[in-house]
This record gives structure tokens, sequence and C-alpha cells, in this order.
């Protein structure tokens, strides 16, 4: 099996806004190199969207993209207990993830998250959580890169991805 690739837009790919004279509205273009970290990233396993951007901006990515296989979305729904949290997303993500192995369709057997806002509270969420995670932290102003890129292939590669080399549990984190 291959993880599941929880994938941020702005801050990790920074999409520059193009106007689009058929709609009067402005489409969303990843330069050539981030377009083609995320077709990478693809062949390691299923993308799913973790974004708050709007459907329209996901699905002008995906048709620029032109993946082989659709992204999953992660509806980003805050609930009262996640006004607590440090990274906003977590919740979300987390009753996704629950909701998605409930009801059978989670074929992953690993989670690597890629976001610009990944707190101390997902590391923890992470190193208990009873899959493998890799956590990788861009800085916005670069977004993704070669290294992250590699880090999952690594992680990926791991004969033990239960055991990272530290020793800790479950996750592995790298900012």
């Amino acid at each position: 099996m291959k993880p599941i690739i929880l994938l941020d837009i702005n801050g990790v790919l920074n999409p520059k806004l193009q106007s689009d004279d058929s709609s009067g509205g402005a489409n969303p273009h990843l330069s050539d190199l981030k377009a083609a970290l995320v077709r990478r990233l693809a062949t390691k396993g299923r993308i799913a969207w973790v974004s708050t951007s709007s459907e329209a901006f996901v699905d002008s990515l995906e048709a620029q993209l032109q993946l082989g296989v659709d992204p999953l979305r992660v509806a980003i729904t805050p609930e009262p207990d996640d006004e607590d949290q440090q990274t906003p997303k977590l919740g979300s993500v987390a009753r996704w993830l629950n909701k998605m192995e409930s009801e059978g369709d989670a074929d992953w057997d690993a989670i690597v998250w890629i976001d610009d806002a990944l707190g101390a509270d997902v590391h923890d969420w992470a190193h208990l959580y009873h899959q493998p995670v890799l956590l990788e932290k861009p800085l916005p102003a670069e977004g993704l890169t070669e290294a992250h890129v590699v880090a999952v292939q690594v992680f990926i590669n791991s004969e033990d991805r239960d055991r990272p080399p530290d020793g800790r549990p479950a996750a592995w984190d790298r900012h």
C-alpha cells in the first residue's frame, strides 16, 4: 500500500493568480517546478487536499496538474472543540481520517502531512496515531521543495516505518 499525502495549498504550493478572461475571475497557476513536485508526490501515494481554498480554486489546480488519480479532499469544518488547537485543521483532518477508516475507504498504510501550519498539537497527534506519520513543514515563502519530496521517498522506502532513526514511535518530524 501507499501513504495518503495530506497536502496544503497556500504556503506549500503557492499558486499565482492569473486573470481569467472567460470567467472574469482569477485562476491559480502553479510554477512548473511546483507542478512537477506534486506530480512526483502523486506517484508516491494518494493526494488529499487539506486546504481552505474554494472548490473552484482546487478544481482549477487539479485541471492544471492532470494527475492520473483524482485527489481526495478533506473537508475543513471546524467544530467548537477545535478552537483550542494550535493547528486549526487538525480536528477536521483527524475526523476525516477516522471517517475514511470506519467506512473502509482508507487504503493507505501511512500518512504524510505537508503543511506550513503544523503546530505542536499535530506532532503530539502524530506520535499517538496508529499508523506511521511523516510531518513536513515547508517555509511559506518557498513552499514545497525537492527536499520535501525526497523526505517523503525516504519515509516510504524505510524498511521499518514504525521505528524512525531516533527511536520515537510512529511519527517522523522534519522542519
